[in-house]
């Protein structure tokens, strides 16, 4: 049980979790001096207090690797505006629109790269080194709309996330897997959702279902219970002693047509939609082009699909 912080240490805390939570990485020593208006000299004084607290814990040699340990909910809130200290590309003519979009996008990136670093700190005595490659299939609709995708080994939620970012959904509906008469969802969702079927599968690694089910895995994938997305998703290969550095993961390989539109009524409703855009005539016409505007069945881009998955979903 870690020790209470004092007035002053707490808000030192404050502003590291606040500078991860709005950056997606922890702050530098100078980012926290500028924010509290102290020297850096005071900052890594009180770094080395907090750490000894047990109130905080660094990696030896990396930089940006803070990690607070108290809850912070018990943290009073940091209520000065967060500068984020960032770094990268953006051509001469780029409008602030531009450059406000990939600021957010490498913020997302972050904040992807530490859940999946968390992930591996916690589960590396259980971590294969394999690369699994997925089929991921939306079932019941044609022509078919599919994915291929390669993950390091992971956790189920990791893969949840994967699965959403490959196929282009947005994370706003309950999902669970099944495999054979087994359903596993997170425990977030068991708290407020509790079907009294599924198991928690926080814990769960791909490794995991291989070994409980075998190199021919199969496993349905259900996203959103009302319009009832369901996902065939096929363990197509494992790829042993792969020599790709662990950034080259997790990556779509293919993929065929977009992804439906959030709450269209399911594949049918999105069949209906897709009928009612194409025809001028149509009855719900100017609604819809209204609604969601035009659509384009095709539209699919591998690097893309790569770039969403690398990035991840918001943090919920």
């Amino acid at each position: 049980m870690t020790n209470q912080p004092t007035k002053t240490q707490a808000k030192y805390l404050s502003f590291i979790h606040a500078y991860t939570e709005a950056a997606g990485e922890p702050p530098s020593m100078q980012d926290v001096a500028d924010a509290l208006d102290v020297s850096t000299a005071s900052v890594s004084g009180m770094f080395k207090t907090l750490e000894k607290k047990a109130l905080i814990e660094r990696t030896n040699g990396e930089a940006r690797s803070i990690e607070v340990l108290v809850d912070p909910a018990s943290l009073p809130k940091w209520r000065k505006a967060i500068r984020v200290s960032m770094q990268f590309w953006m051509p001469k003519n780029a409008s602030q629109d531009d450059f406000d979009q990939r600021a957010e996008e490498v913020i997302d990136l972050r904040k992807a790269q530490r859940r999946r670093a968390k992930n591996a700190v916690k589960f590396k005595n259980r971590m294969t080194p394999d690369i699994y490659r997925f089929k991921i299939t939306l079932m019941d609709f044609k022509p078919a709309i599919w994915r291929r995708i390669e993950t390091a080994d992971t956790n189920l939620e990791t893969f949840h996330e994967h699965i959403q970012t490959a196929m282009g959904w947005t994370n706003s509906h309950l999902h669970r897997f099944v495999i054979k008469k087994k359903s596993y969802c997170s425990s977030r969702m068991l708290s407020d959702f509790d079907d009294g079927v599924s198991e928690p599968y926080d814990d769960l690694l791909i490794s995991d279902l291989v070994s409980q089910h075998g190199n021919k895995l199969k496993l349905r994938y259900e996203y959103d219970f009302g319009d009832n997305w369901q996902h065939e998703i096929k363990l197509e290969k494992i790829l042993r002693d792969c020599n790709e550095p662990a950034e080259a993961f997790p990556r779509c390989i293919a993929g065929e047509h977009a992804c439906p539109p959030e709450d269209c009524g399911g594949v049918w409703g999105y069949a209906d939609l897709l009928a009612a855009l194409a025809d001028p005539k149509h009855e719900r016409h100017e609604e819809l082009m209204e609604w969601i505007g035009p659509v384009d069945p095709l539209d699919f881009d591998v690097a893309e699909t790569t770039s969403a998955m690398r990035a991840g979903l918001p943090s919920w």
